[in-house]
């Protein structure tokens, strides 16, 4: 079961690449400052990070995953740089979810793997928020530096790590805070309500992988928003991705050229978390048939 999850976390980050949306690196669109070969390489730390979170999970460890999600990123930082912070978080919170709904005789529903996140969102506790300001001071997404307006420490002071330790502050208080600002927060302290209750059911009811993936990155952006979008394209950007989402070609044409140095770099997060699922179950019971493009005949 681990391992069938594990195969589906580093499928899913090479689905995110292979599917080019306004905005977002690919391998067909490739963007200057992300060369989609990072995602490659993301893939097998993907395969790691949920397979040792899905077993920590799976042996009753609700907490430990923090600590393999920040392993994965440490190596990622070193080789790649940054493509994918937030995927292998909801990636790893996710595969810990499945592990412990299995643990406590829940099995693997979708249901119980939701309502596992929220139990191991509040078991990781202080060290768990110590190991998500690490992980953000190796890379440094400079919006989530935000949490500090709330009376957090600042995420690039050289002693935060030691007053999360000090104030017992708990990744959910973080996760509550960043989610103000940061779609990717907002999904793992909400029982990834939007991954797997938003985004999931859009790329089951499309027949291949690349539209749904378009359909559910769209939707979530016009929806959720996402605070790099915002800065970049302000009021007119939810109805331009609302419009690209119900298969408006101009819209979607508008977001290419208003996006042409970045996009919503959260919302893909939260998709790719929907496809580990996706994939995972398609692994588990070979239906429905996954296929990532549909040519017309």
């Amino acid at each position: 079961m681990c391992q069938r999850f594990a195969r589906a976390c580093a499928a899913s980050v090479v689905v995110d690449a292979a599917v080019p949306r306004p905005g977002l690196s690919s391998f067909q669109r490739p963007r200057g400052d992300l060369d989609p070969v990072g995602f490659a390489g993301l893939a097998g730390l993907a395969y790691e990070a949920c397979m040792c979170s899905c077993m920590r999970g799976l042996l009753g460890d609700t907490g430990g995953w923090a600590g393999c999600w920040l392993s994965s990123v440490e190596e990622m930082a070193r080789s790649w740089g940054n493509p994918g912070l937030g995927s292998l978080f909801l990636l790893s919170l996710q595969a810990a979810a499945l592990g412990y709904s299995v643990h406590r005789g829940r099995g693997d529903s979708l249901e119980a793997v939701m309502a596992s996140t929220s139990r191991a969102v509040d078991s990781g506790g202080v060290e768990a928020a110590v190991a998500f300001y690490r992980g953000l001071q190796l890379v440094y997404p400079s919006y989530l530096a935000r949490i500090s307006w709330s009376g957090l420490p600042e995420v690039d002071g050289r002693l935060s790590l030691e007053a999360i330790r000090e104030t017992g502050v708990t990744l959910r208080a973080l996760l509550e805070q960043a989610a103000l600002y940061d779609p990717v927060s907002r999904d793992a302290a909400s029982f990834m309500s939007l991954s797997l209750g938003m985004a999931l059911p859009i790329l089951r009811e499309e027949p291949c992988l690349e539209k749904g993936v378009r359909r559910a990155t769209y939707t979530l952006a016009g929806l959720e928003g996402d605070l790099l979008v915002a800065r970049k394209a302000g009021r007119v950007a939810p109805g331009m991705w609302l419009r690209a989402a119900e298969g408006d070609r101009d819209a979607e044409r508008a977001l290419w050229e208003l996006l042409a140095s970045g996009g919503p770099g959260s919302v893909a997060d939260i998709v790719v978390n929907a496809v580990a699922r996706l994939v995972y179950e398609y692994l588990r019971d070979g239906y429905p048939p996954l296929r990532l493009h549909c040519y017309s005949s």
